[in-house]
């Protein structure tokens, strides 16, 4: 790769006047026009280009994230682009920015623990002592489980159920998968109770099996909501939400004239 004068190169991308590449690909010639979004997505994360099961199944994923109803990331880009309509991508930055360990963002350490898992299987370790390893210490550190438990959908997330049948469909990331049962079955021995395995849990197995390390998960889970986010604001032009929304912020702040200059009641 040529390097300039500072030393700078990367594997990524590179271009000209007159071609562009992308990871040695034609930008123009090979891919436009013959390769999909998702199969070009995993093309510049990964480096190489990915199977048709494997396009299939993380395409998949990336439509399972789309939206899950009006969630604070929503809100928060329907009210930032109330406020400053000129600004969109504030409206979308403000939306993505909720991506945090409670919602989108637990497919990150879903796919770490998966990746913990593999790497103790590799090692020699059965997957089934590998799980029940990560979940002690996962529990015994008091934190939750990633991957598993939903607050809405309690008794099964839909989303999950169907993500883990297209990748049994397609043979994708079976060990990955695998490794998941395997959790699930370690939290009910530990915790005497079943948890569901959820839409993130899914999405990390099979983004890992399709090599994309865990530490991007969280990127792609935006990447995916990014969709959602921009049809909520669409929808903030023609059904807003700002005005209700301030109103109940108004008057939960609203000032009681009843009290003194200090802030206490009058005697």
């Amino acid at each position: 790769m040529r390097r300039p004068g500072l030393g700078i190169s990367t594997d990524v991308g590179h271009a000209n006047a007159q071609r562009i590449e992308l990871r040695r690909y034609d930008l123009v010639d090979e891919l436009i026009g013959h390769t999909s979004y998702t199969e070009t997505l995993l093309l510049a994360v990964t480096g190489r280009r990915p199977s048709g099961a494997q396009v299939r199944a993380v395409d998949a994923v990336l439509v399972s994230l789309v939206d899950h109803g009006m969630q604070p990331s929503a809100l928060a880009a329907r009210l930032t682009y109330s406020a400053a309509p000129d600004a969109l991508q504030g409206a979308l930055a403000a939306g993505v920015l909720g991506a945090g360990s409670s919602l989108l963002g637990s497919m990150e350490q879903a796919g770490k623990m998966l990746a913990d898992i593999g790497a103790r299987v590799r090692a020699g370790t059965g997957p089934r002592v590998a799980a029940d390893y990560a979940v002690a210490r996962i529990l015994d550190d008091g934190r939750r489980v990633p991957g598993f438990g939903h607050g809405l959908h309690r008794t099964g997330d839909p989303r999950a159920i169907r993500l883990l049948q297209v990748a049994t469909e397609l043979g994708v990331a079976a060990e990955e998968t695998g490794w998941l049962a395997a959790v699930g079955a370690a939290i009910e021995e530990r915790a005497g109770r079943r948890l569901v395995v959820n839409a993130t849990g899914a999405s990390a197995a099979i983004l890992l099996g399709v090599g994309v390390p865990w530490h991007l998960h969280r990127g792609v889970a935006i990447v995916s909501r990014t969709a959602g986010l921009l049809a909520h604001i669409n929808e903030e032009l023609d059904q807003p939400i700002a005005p209700q929304v301030r109103s109940a912020l108004r008057e939960a702040s609203w000032l009681d004239e009843e009290r003194g200059p200090a802030g206490g009641h009058d005697a």
